[in-house]
């Protein structure tokens, strides 16, 4: 399969690689290892290394790229951006949705085709997750009621990062205190 992305692209941490490039990492990898077989290998290691991706990454880039037909790339990465994480949720159901694959790509399509229609430019992995009916992610603030952010409150590490944040910016001070007065 040929690399619809370059990879050479300045990369700091592997949080900052976008699906595109990642999918490009999958695409360099799967040249020099095509079967899974040598996805475990030390020159998979070395090559993933040489890449700038921990081995774990590089083989969710590597599996990711070999499901990722060209049509579905050239709907994917159109005029809507979907993250490495909702790609990897449609391709492998890690939160265990249940559904059939073919039924996650069908969803994933719908959502894009959707925020096309509507004039959004992004798809989220809760949003995407929710479609699908999968369980939302421990701790992600979408998944978590009102009652139990404010309960964080009683945390000391949050209030404190809370109270250190209202005090390095001097303009949030103000907007909190008129939220604390409604």
């Amino acid at each position: 399969m040929s690399t619809l992305f370059s990879i050479d692209q300045p990369r700091g941490s592997m949080a900052e690689l976008d699906a595109p490039t990642r999918i490009a990492i999958g695409d360099e990898l799967l040249r020099e290892f095509p079967d899974q077989g040598g996805w475990r290998s030390t020159a998979f290691s070395r090559a993933a290394s040489r890449l700038k991706v921990s081995v774990d990454l590089g083989r969710d880039c590597a599996a990711l790229a070999k499901w990722l037909s060209p049509p579905m790339r050239d709907h994917v990465f159109g005029r809507v951006s979907v993250s490495f994480t909702v790609l990897r949720e449609a391709a492998f159901d890690y939160s265990r949705s249940g559904m059939p694959d073919h039924q996650r790509w069908d969803a994933l399509r719908t959502m894009i085709d959707a925020a096309l229609a509507n004039g959004r430019t992004r798809i989220t992995a809760t949003a995407y997750r929710r479609m699908i009916g999968a369980r939302p992610v421990p701790n992600q603030a979408d998944a978590m009621s009102p009652e139990a952010i404010v309960r964080q409150m009683d945390r000391p590490d949050v209030w404190s990062a809370v109270l250190d944040y209202i005090a390095a910016n001097p303009t949030s001070r103000k907007d909190v205190l008129m939220r604390i007065a409604e």
